[in-house]
This record gives structure tokens, sequence and C-alpha cells, in this order.
């Protein structure tokens, strides 16, 4: 039995058909004229006429493209409400700010010879991001109103989580990094993230660092600062930096052991004269 090629999605109608079954392209019937038309038992006619018209079939088809509609819809707003979702555990705002002179206190220990070791706790570094972003404000992203920012430390990894509005509608993204300080360069190994309570992979999250540059620029003057530290290390809930020993201050190294001294030479024995 010949066949009608749909020449817009290349379906292969039955011959009785004007319009393509897909695409509804109208078919082109000139080939039909040219094949000698061959007699079709009845009953087969009668069974094909019979499928290609069955009520059940057209039911069962539009039933099956709208419980997929359906489903896709449903799994599109159950991610749309996860991201809307603010993050389990987020700390409620702070009513009063302690200033806190992080700054300050990394400059002094860069400058001074033999400081101490500075340590601070997640809330202490939140107090200084709340000031230092109050008083950059206008530095920040206008079109997502900037609300705050939040810091997390577990074991050797450092999060920041962002609450930005828009339209009245808080919108959160955390970034979670494992951050390492070398040879007075920072290094941040992206290790995930999320948006709202939607967990993104770290190969995606990557590339949602833009969402943060805002802040990295307002932040530049600390990041500078930390990288003229000899190391930074996180622990839960605390961040720890140890200030660059100088020189003069320096352990000296073990002296070198002594070599030991050379044996004397033997001297020859007399000899004895005969008697």
């Amino acid at each position: 039995m010949i066949k009608l090629v749909c020449p817009e999605c290349q379906r292969q109608n039955e011959p009785e058909r004007i319009y393509c079954h897909d695409c509804g392209a109208r078919l082109d019937r000139s080939a039909l004229a040219k094949v000698a038309p061959k007699l079709e038992d009845p009953k087969a006619t009668q069974r094909r006429l019979k499928q290609l018209l069955d009520p059940g079939r057209l039911r069962l088809r539009l039933m099956f493209f709208k419980i997929s509609k359906l489903v896709l819809g449903a799994c599109a707003m159950a991610v749309l409400i996860e991201m809307l979702r603010p993050p389990k555990d987020l700390p409620e705002r702070p009513k009063s700010l302690e200033l806190q002179q992080i700054s300050l206190d990394l400059e002094k220990a860069t400058s001074s010879h033999g400081a101490a070791p500075l340590q601070y706790s997640t809330d202490q570094v939140n107090s200084y991001l709340a000031n230092v972003t109050k008083t950059k404000q206008a530095a920040l992203n206008k079109f997502l109103q900037f609300e705050r920012a939040l810091v997390t430390f577990d074991e050797g990894v450092c999060g920041i989580t962002m609450e930005r509005s828009l339209f009245g509608f808080s919108v959160f993204h955390t970034i979670s990094n494992n951050v390492a300080l070398q040879n007075g360069t920072l290094t941040a190994t992206n290790n995930g993230g999320s948006i709202g309570r939607m967990p993104i992979h770290p190969m995606i999250m990557k590339y949602g660092d833009i969402l943060f540059s805002d802040l990295w620029s307002v932040l530049d003057r600390e990041k500078k600062l930390v990288a003229k530290m000899s190391t930074v290390e996180f622990h839960p809930k605390l961040v720890r930096l140890t200030p660059k020993q100088p020189a003069s201050l320096a352990p000296a190294p073990p002296p070198a052991p002594e070599p030991p001294p050379a044996a004397e030479p033997t001297p020859a024995s007399a000899s004895t004269p005969g008697t």
C-alpha cells in the first residue's frame, strides 16, 4: 500500500488522508494518480478505517498528552516552590548589630610583628557583613534588592547565603566553597549551592558565582587583607586566621651537627737495632 510522505515532517500517512496526521500540512496526492489502483480486500479496508477512526484510541492519546502536561506542570511548580522557600535553619534578623572591627584587626595583624592569631565566630562575621553592606548599599545590585548576607562555617568549608527581594518576595541563593590560602593567593573550589531549598550541582553552581559578583566587589578590601595572612582555617561556626611571621621572628633552623674529629696519624714504630 502506497504511503503519502508529508513534505514538512516526513511522516508516512495513509492514502486516505488529505492533511498530515502529525503536523497538519497538506499532503501531495498527485503521486496517487500515477500509481495503478490496486484492489484491496474490503474487510482489510474496513479494519484499517475502523482503526484510523477509532474514537477510543483518540481519547487515549488525548488523555496521555493531558496527563503528561499535568505531570510536567506539577514538576515545574514543585521546583519553583522549592526555589522560593527560605533555606533551613536560617537565622533571624538581629535586632541590634554589634560593631565589629574585623578589617582593622586584619590591618593591625598584617603590619604588627608577632601578632597573635585572630578568630571570629559566625555571629561576629555576620554582624560585620551587615554593617559593611549597609554602608556600601549603593554598590550592590539594584535589580534584585539586596537584603542581607550570611556566612556559615564548617570544617574546611565557607558558605555564603544572600537574601534578595523581587517584587516583595524574598529570594535566597547559597554558594559553598572550599577555601585555601597559599603564597598570598586565595583559592575557592565550589562544592555546590542552592537557590532557596533547591540544591544545585557544583558543575552548574560554578557559573552561579555571578549572582554574588556585587558582594565580592564590596568585600574586595577584606579579601586582600585575608590574602596577606599566613593561613586561614574554617571550623564549625569559627574561622581562624594566622598572621605571617617576619623573618627575624621565624624560628632559626637547628644547627648542623659538627663533623667528628679527624683521627690523628699513628707515628711509625722505631726500629730496634740488632744485638
